[in-house]
């Protein structure tokens, strides 16, 4: 007998043969694995067999629809839902929608102009057997996989198609050549935008081409699109002098300015300030450039634009040529002082004037008397000049002031005027007229001061000499001549003995 052991697991013993060996398990193993492989092919039959009807039942639906003259569900025509309809209601109904579009708002694009219309103002017609062909070709391209698609689509709402246009050139040609004017611009250089402080670059003109156009209206109209970008071209570039400079220009600071006030019922001079005003208008002078205003103003003539108007020559208020040029030069005077431009070269008037205070005029006579300036910093600056409202300013302009600037003056001498009698046989004997009022002479010190931190950096002297202006009278003769007329005199008044501005 065998022997009967204490361990629980060697009571399960495998069979031996006659030499006491174990038997072989592959027979069991491969009946087990061949069981297996009858169950997976039975699961795959089953499957194959699922498939098989649900093509079946698809290829089935597919036949129905292709047999069936109905749009497919889902399907939506201009927003308008069309699933069901048959094709003659269908065109009608395609009719319809596009009859009603007709007067939709289309946008007509054209770079930054833009207008406004409708397909019936461009001459447009609905084309409703297109869009019939098109509502009843979905689901039934012949490829199913490609039909089952788009019914899936359709009944997701994915296919909202459009109504197409015709169109006939005129109406739609008239629309273009309207828009046209609107569109058109010319080439622009690089600008200076002094009053907003800003260099404006250079820009392309545009046109719009109206025949070139015609091919996007019709293929916008056919498309059923809200808008519509037009052809439009660019015009070459124009000639554009600061475009070099245009990196290094700054004119967001003003450096200095300076206001001087004008009588606005002198016409002629007004009119002699703003043209001499306008031809320094935006002037560069780049570093260290040397300035004439002579030679930027040039000669003050009538083929300039000047006209005659009162002036001094020679100490006496007269009209000259371009009478009023002074002003401008001793307002531009004035705003360079400020802005601490070197004054290489001004004259002072030969008698004080009533706009600006002695010591910040400068005359100039062309071509004799000039005024020049330099620009002594690292950085171009730019000159800008107005002339409103009884009033003529002007700025020099850069992207930092360097300095604060003190104008100071202070009386040196007085010097009186001399009269002379002239001789006159239109006013009556023993009689006077005061043809000249006389102006005492003045010689003072002007002085420019340079702050920085709010401490003196730089103090430039000049000594100005202002000879007085000689008074005429004129003396009657005739002793039947004109009693002239008795006028109080103002009382002269000198200038303060000293004066401070500081910019």
């Amino acid at each position: 007998m065998p022997e009967v052991s204490d361990d629980p697991c060697a009571s399960i013993q495998e069979p031996r043969g006659p030499a006491g060996s174990v038997q072989d398990a592959q027979p069991v193993r491969r009946g087990r694995s061949l069981v297996s492989r009858l169950l997976r092919a039975g699961e795959s039959l089953a499957m194959a067999s699922g498939l098989a009807m649900a093509l079946l039942s698809l290829a089935d639906v597919r036949a129905q629809a292709l047999a069936s003259a109905q749009v497919v569900p889902g399907v939506r025509l201009a927003g308008q839902p069309v699933g069901g309809l048959d094709a003659e209601a269908l065109r009608q109904t395609a009719h319809q929608l596009g009859t009603k579009a007709l007067d939709r708002p289309l946008t007509l694009s054209a770079g930054e102009a833009e207008v406004e219309t409708s397909a019936r103002a461009l001459g447009a017609s609905p084309v409703a057997d297109a869009s019939v062909a098109s509502a009843l070709a979905v689901g039934r391209s012949g490829d199913p996989w490609v039909d089952l698609r788009d019914r899936a689509r359709a009944a997701h709402g994915e296919i909202d198609l459009p109504i197409g246009y015709r169109f006939v050139d005129g109406p739609a040609l008239d629309e273009l050549l309207a828009l046209a004017p609107s569109v058109d611009r010319p080439s622009l250089p690089t600008r200076l935008d002094l009053e907003r402080r800003k260099v404006l670059p250079a820009r392309p003109g545009s046109a719009l081409l109206a025949f070139d156009s015609l091919s996007a209206v019709a293929v916008g109209l056919a498309e059923g699109t809200d808008r519509i970008e037009l052809v439009v071209q660019d015009k070459p570039a124009a000639e554009d002098p600061l475009a070099d400079l245009a990196d290094a220009l700054d004119v967001s600071v003003v450096l200095g300015s300076f206001d001087t006030p004008y009588q606005m019922s002198d016409g002629d001079r007004t009119h002699n300030l703003k043209v001499g005003a306008a031809s320094l208008d935006g002037t560069v002078l780049m570093p260290h450039e040397l300035f004439s205003f002579n030679e930027v103003v040039g000669p003050r003539t009538p083929e300039a634009g000047y006209r005659y108007a009162t002036g001094i020559a020679a100490g006496q208020l007269v009209d000259t040529e371009g009478g009023g040029i002074c002003q401008v030069s001793s307002t531009l005077f004035g705003a360079a002082f400020f802005a601490g431009l070197e004054i290489v070269r001004a004259r002072p008037h030969s008698r004080p004037s009533s706009y600006v205070d002695m010591g910040l005029d400068s005359t100039v006579v062309y071509p004799d008397i000039d005024m020049k300036l330099r620009n002594p910093f690292d950085f171009p600056v730019v000159l800008h000049m107005t002339v409103s409202q009884g009033k003529v300013r002007a700025e020099v302009l850069g992207p930092r002031r360097p300095y604060q600037v003190a104008f100071e003056r202070e009386l040196k001498e007085r010097l009186p005027y001399e009269t002379v009698w002239r001789h006159d046989d239109r006013l009556r004997s023993g009689s006077e007229s005061v043809a000249q009022r006389g102006m005492r002479g003045f010689k003072i010190e002007r002085r420019r001061k340079l702050y920085q931190g709010g401490e003196v950096v730089a103090t430039e002297t000049w000594e100005l000499s202002y000879p007085p202006t000689t008074e005429i009278l004129r003396r009657g003769t005739n002793p039947a001549g004109e009693v002239p007329e008795s006028k109080p005199a103002t009382p002269l008044r000198d200038p303060a003995p000293q004066l401070r501005i500081v910019q």
